[in-house]
């Protein structure tokens, strides 16, 4: 027998023929907006109710931490190896008479206090209730620097520049002028435009000797050296705090202050005072002494170094 053929028929897909009306009426209009208005309604009052835990969570936080006497700023602990005491540092911080240690801006008055050359890191912590704990590490000053043709002036608190051990330059804090007043004097004439720029290390050699030879005073001597001049590439001078001129070198600092010690004792030992010696030479070293009983004083010829002298002794006049 013959097999039966199946055939399927593929009918073809319905299409769903729909009619979208949109209707518009004044009335159903009406409906959308009221039920719009309620949305935002809800919504604001939402924001209103978040707006007022916010504004009543600060007010709050206002009464508990920066009202409340409990945390009132009352001790400002210092630590610092500088001068810089607790009256100087309220200054410099903007702190007022009674405030909460919760007013203080950190990480503000941390900003401000390391924005001066003279201090080089400051830290700051609260230990509550009411102490305000500050670390400040300050710039050490060793000398003054004096330079005409910059218009710097030594001893002058509000002009001048102290220099630290590393040569770096800076103003003379307030609470650095009493501690300063004795420091020696760095004295350049000639500068260029840059050498001595404030919280920079001095781009002058000369100079740089200069203070070198400031630092390398002996201290356990009853003289000292209270202004160091550059005199010219080769040379310094100074005058010591008993009045004797002195010329260095630009090296060999110990060797020559040690000379220079020997030289003070004999003339003592002679009952004479040192005028005036150069140091430069290792032996034969000139030396002009003052008369002692009725010595004649020994001439000396003014050299180019006479302006220089009259600097000098004018800085020890200022001082």
């Amino acid at each position: 027998m013959g097999r039966r053929k199946k055939t399927t028929r593929v009918r073809g897909k319905k299409v769903d023929r729909r009619l979208h009306l949109k209707v518009r009426s004044p009335r159903i209009f009406g409906f959308g907006c009221l039920k719009a208005s309620g949305r935002l309604l809800k919504l604001g009052l939402l924001l209103a109710v978040v707006g007022g835990a916010v504004w009543g969570g600060k007010e709050g936080l206002q009464k508990v931490f920066i009202e409340n006497e409990e945390f009132e700023l009352k001790v400002v602990d210092l630590q610092t190896g500088g001068e810089m005491d607790v009256a100087a540092f309220k200054r410099v911080a903007g702190l007022t008479g009674r405030m909460s240690v919760f007013a203080v801006n950190l990480r503000k008055v941390r900003e401000e206090l390391e924005a001066r050359p003279a201090i080089l890191e400051a830290n700051l912590k609260r230990r509550l209730p009411g102490t305000l704990r500050v670390e400040i590490r300050e710039r050490i000053p060793v000398a003054w620097l004096e330079c005409r043709t910059e218009g710097i002036h030594a001893k002058d608190p509000e002009g001048g520049l102290l220099l630290d051990e590393d040569g770096v330059a800076f103003r003379c804090e307030d609470w650095w002028t009493a501690a300063a007043a004795d420091l020696p004097v760095v004295v350049v004439v000639d500068a260029k435009e840059g050498d001595f720029v404030e919280g920079k290390r001095i781009r002058h050699r000369e100079g740089e000797r200069a203070l070198h030879l400031a630092r390398r005073m002996l201290s356990q001597e009853s003289w000292s050296l209270p202004v160091v001049a550059v005199r010219n590439e080769y040379s310094l001078m100074a005058s010591t705090s008993d009045g004797v001129v002195v010329t260095f070198g630009m090296y060999g600092h110990e060797r020559q202050l040690m000379d220079l010690k020997k030289l003070q004792r004999h003339a003592l030992a002679t009952d004479r005072g040192i005028e005036r010696v150069n140091l430069i030479p290792e032996r034969n070293i000139p030396v002009v002494f003052r008369p002692g009983g009725g010595e004649e004083p020994q001439k000396w010829v003014p050299g180019r170094e006479n302006r220089l002298e009259q600097d000098i002794k004018a800085i020890l006049n200022r001082s």
